[in-house]
């Protein structure tokens, strides 16, 4: 490796999450592998003290963390997440990690059912303590989320959240439609991201 590839890749070592996922944006593969190796490691921790003993049975700690990385770099290059400067990439991380434990635990249950025709208490149980832990994760991630929102802009996501329409929304805040919309859009990405649906 040349001086100057050298220094490009310590200079990337050494960079912020935010600009790191702005070159995977662009392209960059190097910067793709040094967000895998800064948090593949923690990412599969996570995975793998959430793995059950049912769902490790049928479930490889590794499979998840790939696909999580896989779901999170395609996500980046669609511009659906975004790193705020100053932020890390650990909150998304471990979110879409629940999500897809979730998910195969789910598609795990309905296999069981559909070969037993019956789901035992103990696995009702399970699923309902993953449930349970998703839910208060992910209500982390929104309230986090919409603490980095302009206060307006907070109270438009929150509104339509509660099940106001955008008409609803810009007559109370005396805005047109087109522009309670585009707030809509540009805010709510950062909470419908963290469910993108990809490989399970």
């Amino acid at each position: 490796m040349t001086s100057s590839n050298s220094n490009s890749w310590a200079g990337k070592l050494s960079s912020t999450d935010h600009s790191l996922a702005s070159r995977v944006k662009d392209g960059d593969q190097d910067a793709a592998h040094v967000l895998y190796k800064r948090y593949a490691q923690r990412v599969f921790g996570f995975v793998d003290s959430k793995l059950g003993a049912k769902l490790r049975a049928s479930t490889d700690a590794e499979d998840i963390v790939q696909s999580v990385f896989r779901s999170m770099f395609r996500g980046v290059q669609a511009g659906n997440y975004e790193v705020e400067p100053g932020s890390t990439l650990w909150n998304l991380l471990a979110v879409i990690s629940l999500s897809k434990l979730r998910r195969r635990a789910l598609h795990q249950n309905a296999q069981r059912r559909d070969s037993e025709r019956l789901v035992s208490l103990q696995t009702v149980a399970d699923g309902e303590a993953m449930d349970v832990s998703t839910d208060e994760f992910l209500n982390i991630c929104i309230r986090d989320t919409l603490q980095k929102l302009r206060p307006s802009d907070r109270e438009i996501l929150l509104l339509r959240i509660q099940g106001f329409t955008v008409n609803e929304i810009s007559k109370r805040m005396s805005l047109s439609d087109r522009t309670v919309a585009r707030r809509l859009r540009t805010s709510g990405k950062h909470l419908a991201s963290l469910l993108l649906d990809d490989d399970f």
